[in-house]
């Protein structure tokens, strides 16, 4: 059993050691305009990208109760980041009916985003967030994943690329 841990904190460290800083010198934006909407009210494409800030995700992870809640910091521009989107969307189509994934983007501006998602359209819930929610959680390189548990409560953090394989296992786990 230890043996597998260290396997996997070896395999974090990995990981982690592939993530792009996040520092871009600008705050993206200060304040937020809604509530976030709920997990199944949100398209990733087509439509007004929807805000996350601190007071959007708490309402978002209230709303979203009882499930287990993957929250992805990630940037256009970021290579590392363009790694881990067909991650994402294997996790979405593979586990989406039993985990609450967010790709939240830490783009400088949402016209960046608006531009990216029109040459590259995903298949993953979208928003766009601020440098306020990423300090929130010290998210200090991108691409970093955050894990909330049913009830709201962070559980885990990484920065790092991580295979749409571990991040099924870690979907099956969360809902044991």
């Amino acid at each position: 059993m230890k043996k597998t841990w260290l396997i996997i904190a070896l395999a974090l460290g990995l990981l982690a050691l592939t993530a792009c800083s996040s520092e871009s010198g600008d705050d993206a934006k200060t304040g937020g305009t809604a509530m976030a909407p709920s997990h199944a009210a949100v398209a990733s494409s087509g439509e007004a990208r929807p805000y996350m800030g601190v007071a959007e995700l708490d309402q978002y992870l209230k709303t979203n109760a009882g499930k287990p809640t993957m929250l992805f910091f990630w940037a256009s521009w970021c290579p590392s980041c363009k790694q881990q989107i067909p991650e994402l969307e294997t996790l979405q189509k593979d586990k989406g009916g039993q985990i609450n994934l967010v790709a939240l983007s830490v783009d400088e501006s949402e016209s960046a985003l608006d531009r990216y998602l029109a040459k590259h359209p995903m298949d993953v819930p979208v928003y766009w967030g601020n440098q306020d929610l990423a300090r929130k959680f010290r998210v200090e390189a991108i691409p970093t994943l955050i894990i909330f548990d049913k009830t709201g409560k962070q559980i885990f953090a990484q920065a790092g690329v991580f295979p749409a394989s571990m991040l099924g296992a870690m979907a099956d786990k969360l809902n044991q």
